[in-house]
């Protein structure tokens, strides 16, 4: 009689060789509801996850770290205790370290992103938005219009930018 492996071997080995492939992010990271001591950042990954994100005042200082409860594709994660009117360097930590699968020690592996919180409310200040709508196809039409903003705004960037909506052409995917 042939000998057979015992079930739980044949449940877990796949699952295994499933937790060795790399994650990615296919779809963020963006931010959400900034206020001057808070952001939210969100992405989405292939595979199922702790929501993680390092962060810090220098990119090569990325020495807070926050997470969200649970495991998902879908991540949500509250940055907070942050100063108002302060650049933020910041990165999601996805499970390609598999000896630590998304923690807060995991190496870093994504793309290191900025943003500055809000100011405190008080007295008015010049401010630059840029607000988009309907920007259209990916073609060199809309890269000239972001040529043409980055031209005019030169070394002071806009302080908000905002999209009104219909961005993703032609079928509205992640990848668009």
């Amino acid at each position: 009689m042939p000998l057979r492996p015992p079930l739980a071997l044949c449940v877990l080995l796949p699952t295994a060789l499933a937790a060795d492939a790399a994650t990615t992010i296919v779809r963020g990271p963006y931010l959400r509801l900034a206020t001057p001591t808070g952001m939210v950042v969100r992405w989405r990954t292939d595979t199922t996850e702790p929501s993680v994100v390092r962060f810090g005042l220098a990119q090569d200082q990325l020495t807070r770290s926050a997470k969200a409860e649970g495991v998902g594709t879908e991540h949500v994660v509250q940055l907070s205790k942050l100063e108002p009117a302060t650049r933020y360097f910041y990165v999601p930590v996805t499970g390609n370290d598999k000896s630590k699968p998304g923690g807060e020690d995991s190496p870093l592996t994504g793309r290191i992103n900025s943003f500055v919180t809000p100011p405190r409310p008080g007295p008015a200040r010049p401010t630059r938005v840029w607000v988009l709508g309907d920007p259209g196809t990916k073609n060199a039409t809309k890269a000239a219009v972001r040529d043409a903003f980055i031209n005019f705004a030169g070394t002071r960037p806009a302080d908000l930018r905002h999209m009104l909506g219909d961005n993703d052409y032609p079928d509205g995917t992640d990848t668009d």
